[in-house]
């Protein structure tokens, strides 16, 4: 997309207004509550749209949905289309759902309709310092994020997206892999800072061209030694997930307890937190994965107080969890747990911490975990 003089400038004004009028609130947040635990979606189905009982459970346990790539694929070719009509189902049987599109910020993903847009401009893939293709598994294109008019394209594509009363918000996928400080050798360090630098324009211009009533979600905090420690939580962003608390490369007590304090800390500065947690198995074990669905839900089971509990543990308001083993719809996310219904009320106190023992008091619950040999318990108040 070409702009005029006259148009970038207008755009240029609409931006300026824009980072002087957003302002950190809650008004165009999801609903929340501390009656019960805080639950999130974040899925794509394969092979069609959702179920009318898939859609009414969904709409019922949860109002804060993701809806992935690839979601109705192959039935629906592209993810713009299964995600607007999803989108709309959700919302008829759930008014106060807010159901945020995926758009990767850095991979162009086949299955989209702006895919084959980006085809035709060879000029906006990104290239290592060698001239080559700088691609995901030797397939897949990444953007060029200091190109300005790869930036308006994405920005214009998330825009015109969010333009349907039905879609809350954008998913900003892969920042990590954008700031990732490998990518300086295979960049270079002018390119690199150039990138960093675009990434950070593009969720400005996001914001001036969606509103401050459009919710943008980032991906994410990876509290490793070599990954995204101190998260500086991006301007003009409301809501960031935490991806891989326990396992992964986020398996050590120093990585889980920062990513709970992170989860404080953000919540703390109003800020939406997603927390993605995994019952010590992903989509990626196959011997775990061959077994049956009762299988994988007694072992689930099994490990949901450690996960739970250290979501409570410095859970803020606006924090929502997420526990299953994958990211699709088949991967545990339908699974509903006996916990998820109890009555958990408002917290009394901050989470305290105590080398590796992290407690925390609710109105009806008490948390006691132990990172170091991840260990927890949940004391659930018997209700009178």
């Amino acid at each position: 997309m070409k702009l005029t003089f006259l148009h970038k400038s207008l755009f240029l004004i609409g931006l300026v207004i824009s980072q002087a009028a957003f302002s950190q609130n809650d008004t165009h947040y999801p609903e929340f509550s501390w009656d019960k635990v805080p639950v999130a979606f974040h899925f794509g189905k394969k092979g069609d749209l959702l179920t009318k009982a898939e859609a009414k459970f969904i709409a019922s346990h949860s109002n804060f949905t993701v809806l992935e790539k690839a979601h109705g694929y192959p039935k629906y070719k592209h993810s713009e289309e299964s995600i607007a009509a999803d989108a709309e189902v959700l919302k008829a049987l759930n008014p106060d759902m807010k159901v945020v599109f995926y758009w990767n910020a850095f991979l162009d993903y086949s299955m989209y309709k702006a895919h084959e847009d980006y085809q035709t401009k060879s000029d906006w893939w990104l290239k290592t310092k060698k001239g080559d293709l700088d691609l995901k598994s030797e397939k897949t294109k990444r953007y060029d994020l200091s190109n300005p008019e790869v930036r308006d394209w994405w920005s214009d594509v998330a825009k015109d997206n969010l333009n349907n009363k039905n879609i809350d918000g954008v998913f900003f996928d892969a920042l990590n892999q954008v700031t990732s400080p490998g990518n300086k050798k295979l960049w270079g360090i002018e390119k690199y800072d150039s990138i960093q630098q675009g990434l950070k324009d593009l969720i400005k211009e996001t914001r001036a061209k969606i509103g401050d009533e459009k919710l943008i979600v980032y991906n994410g905090i990876r509290s490793t030694p070599q990954r995204n420690t101190g998260n500086d939580f991006p301007d003009f962003t409301d809501a960031i997930m935490i991806e891989h608390f326990g396992y992964f490369n986020s398996k050590t007590k120093e990585s889980m307890l920062k990513d709970i304090q992170e989860m404080e800390k953000a919540g703390k500065t109003g800020k939406i937190v997603v927390f993605k947690t995994w019952p010590e198995n992903t989509w990626l074990n196959k011997k775990f994965m061959s077994k049956s669905e009762k299988e994988k839900e007694k072992i689930s089971k099994e490990h949901l107080t450690f996960a739970l509990a250290s979501f409570l543990a410095g859970a803020q308001k606006h924090s929502y969890i997420i526990y299953n083993w994958g990211y699709r719809l088949n991967m545990g996310s339908l699974l509903w747990y006996p916990e998820f219904d109890k009555p958990l009320g408002k917290p009394l106190d901050d989470m305290q911490v105590n080398d590796w023992i992290l407690t925390r008091n609710y109105e009806h619950a008490s948390i006691w975990v132990d990172l170091e040999n991840k260990k927890a318990s949940i004391d659930w108040k018997k209700q009178s």
